[in-house]
């Protein structure tokens, strides 16, 4: 690949080094937002397309029903489309997907794409042939000596399992874009300070950065989990009789709950309206109480 330097830098980077590289059931791979923000990084003006079927929905199916997503990253003014299978969380090709399925393929189509313009692209080769040779040098027949060259495989890409922040930022080390792993940090927080806190580390938080500039709709759905989250937890204090009105009127005004009301307000005003139907029947019931 002489006359496309990209493929000699990217290769060059050692993405064990930068703890790109995930691990699950002895398989590696590595999370489209790292490659994605590396491959930036270094190609700013890299560009990726996600292909839609007739319909204008982003993926494809065949004859039997199995559904495949198709990807095209350009690099350097060349381009490499992948296409891979719908898995579910077995890893196994699934018919039907739903949503969320359809973009965890498309997530994990990017970031073999970019694979192939060599950023980690030992990783979906298997250990065994780690040092694929550079365009530069002797190609040979595409047999290593005594076995033969093995298929890129689309089962070798696996995403990550969902784990809590703390496990995230203290074991991992390494940035996430997987759903998943939000709404779970999302579910077990207790209380605002705690989300906050969990969205806010030096790990997650430029994660969502990026996921709002390249996958909105991923980020718009950790949005709304936030904005239910924290609507619930507001609702339950107002339901609980063990507070008194008092300390949760004070708490309502404080700058930091004005703001969130005022995010409500702007984003999801079908719950500001539970909030304030809940607020509204509380204040009722202590003026009856009086």
């Amino acid at each position: 690949m002489k006359d496309n330097p990209a493929w000699d830098q990217l290769k060059a980077v050692n993405v064990e080094e930068k703890n790109m590289v995930e691990k699950k059931n002895n398989l590696s791979y590595i999370s489209w937002a790292m490659a994605w923000s590396t491959l930036c990084d270094i190609y700013p003006d890299a560009t990726f397309e996600k292909h839609c079927n007739e319909q204008g929905f982003p993926y494809f199916k065949d004859e039997q029903g199995w559904c495949f997503t198709k990807v095209t990253v350009t690099v350097n003014g060349k381009s490499i489309t992948e296409m891979l299978p719908v898995l579910n969380y077995a890893n196994k090709a699934i018919q039907n997907p739903n949503s969320f399925e359809v973009n965890t393929s498309l997530q994990r189509c990017l970031a073999k794409a970019i694979s192939l313009h060599g950023l980690g692209v030992h990783i979906y080769s298997g250990e065994d042939i780690k040092d694929i040779p550079n365009g530069d040098e002797d190609k040979g027949d595409g047999k290593e000596k005594g076995t033969e060259a093995k298929t890129i495989k689309p089962t070798e890409i696996k995403e990550k399992e969902p784990k809590k922040d703390e496990q995230v930022d203290k074991e991992e080390k390494k940035g996430t874009a997987t759903l998943d792993l939000f709404l779970k940090i999302i579910n077990e927080s207790k209380n605002f300070k705690d989300m906050d806190n969990a969205l806010g580390t030096s790990t997650n938080k430029p994660t969502l950065e990026n996921l709002k500039l390249n996958d909105n709709d991923t980020w718009q759905k950790i949005m709304r989990a936030t904005f239910e989250k924290k609507s619930n937890m507001l609702i339950n204090t107002l339901n609980d009789k063990t507070k008194s009105w008092a300390t949760i009127s004070e708490s309502m005004h404080t700058p930091k709950m004005i703001g969130f009301l005022d995010d409500l307000k702007q984003n999801a005003n079908d719950l500001l309206e539970k909030v304030q139907q809940a607020s509204e029947t509380r204040a009722n019931k202590e003026n009856k109480n009086g």
